[in-house]
C-alpha cells in the first residue's frame, strides 16, 4: 500500500501490457490510478501475498544497463492461487545506480488483473515506443 514507494522504482515513460489493454505511462502521477485499482483489486479477492518468481533475465544485447526478465506471478490468500497465475515480461534499466521498471507485459486479461484502470488504445508496441522515448532522454 505504500504506492509513493512502488512509483520511486519505475523509470518514465513506462508501459504496462495485458491481452487486451495497454497503458502508456509518461509520469509517476499518471501511474497512481491504475497503480491504486491493482491494490483494490487484490484485497477485494482476498490476496494476502504476492510472488513474482523469476523464470529466466538476460542483459540486453550491447547494453549492460538493460535487462530483460520472464516471471511466473501468483497471488495467493494463505498458500491458495486466488487469480490463475500468470507469465510476465519485464524491462529493467539501470539509472543512478538503480534498476528501475521500464516496462511490463502480463499474460493476462486486464479483466482478471485489473493492472490498468484506463486503458489507452494505441497503436504499434508500447515497448518501441518506449525504448525510442528512452534513446531520445
Amino acid at each position: 500500500m505504500d504506492f509513493s514507494t512502488v512509483l520511486d522504482h519505475l523509470h518514465y515513460p513506462c508501459f504496462i501490457e495485458t491481452d487486451d489493454a495497454t497503458l502508456h505511462i509518461p509520469t509517476r502521477e499518471s501511474y497512481l490510478p491504475s497503480l491504486k485499482s491493482l491494490r483494490a483489486n487484490l484485497t477485494r479477492h482476498g490476496v494476502t501475498a504476492y510472488y513474482r518468481i523469476c523464470r529466466e533475465a538476460i542483459f540486453a544485447h550491447e547494453d549492460p544497463n538493460r535487462i530483460e526478465g520472464i516471471h511466473e506471478v501468483y497471488a495467493l490468500s494463505g498458500a491458495t492461487p486466488v487469480i490463475e497465475p500468470c507469465l510476465t515480461q519485464m524491462t529493467l534499466i539501470q539509472r543512478d545506480e538503480k534498476w528501475l521498471g521500464a516496462g511490463l507485459r502480463a499474460a493476462t486479461s486486464n479483466t482478471h488483473w485489473q493492472l490498468i484502470k484506463h486503458p489507452e488504445p494505441k497503436n504499434g508496441s508500447p515497448a518501441a515506443t518506449a525504448e525510442l522515448k528512452e534513446t531520445q532522454s
